[in-house]
């Protein structure tokens, strides 16, 4: 069966993780500290706050655009067909949103956008290598092929952050991105994890 879009179960996976969060219960773990927490926060004090991650990789993303439609010019206009979402961080980054009351470390999906048409196979290598030199400049140091078949292709691209771009095609190619843990501006500024409610 011929698929309508790019990304398999793994784009449609990351998707839903943005959607739905990846977060854990919604009562604290029994092994959550403090100091875990300030741990935690510390590391991601580290890391661009997420406004500007995402400033960064949306010049990215627009870049990658560009370049696929450059390497296959048969692409229809690329359009947004899912709007940007986001989530409290993940297991990686429980302890800092422990009791799900505030929203100081997110995850961000950012759009996704899909051209009509599919990339020749004997394009997609191509493609793939000038993606691959984009999303190095910014970090994207490893990649992961997903399909590779006749007509149907997918491969994600990782940063130390953890955040993912997929590349897919097939009757459709579609370009997602979700970004890895970061802070909120407010709770870089603030510089500690917000006090837990006392209610």
């Amino acid at each position: 069966m011929t698929r309508k879009h790019g990304p398999t179960a793994t784009g449609l996976a990351l998707a839903l993780l943005v959607l739905a969060g990846c977060t854990g219960p919604d009562t604290p773990p029994e092994d959550t500290t403090v100091d875990q927490t300030t741990q935690q926060f510390n590391q991601l004090l580290q890391r661009p706050d997420i406004d500007q991650a995402t400033v960064r990789y949306e010049q990215m993303y627009s870049r990658v655009r560009g370049a696929i439609a450059t390497a296959a010019p048969g692409l229809k206009p690329w359009q947004i067909t899912n709007q940007a979402g986001g989530s409290a961080c993940g297991n990686d980054f429980a302890a800092v949103n422990t009791d799900l009351r505030t929203d100081d470390a997110v995850v961000k999906g950012l759009p996704n956008w899909t051209a009509e048409g599919n990339i020749p196979d004997d394009r997609w290598p191509h493609t793939v290598d000038a993606v691959r030199s984009i999303a190095a400049e910014y970090g994207f140091g490893t990649s992961q092929v997903t399909v590779d078949r006749p007509g149907d292709h997918e491969v994600v691209f990782r940063d130390e952050y953890r955040a993912e771009l997929n590349v897919g095609t097939a009757a459709n190619t579609t370009v997602l991105l979700r970004t890895g843990c970061h802070l909120t501006a407010a709770a870089k500024k603030r510089g500690a994890p917000a006090p837990r409610p006392t209610y």
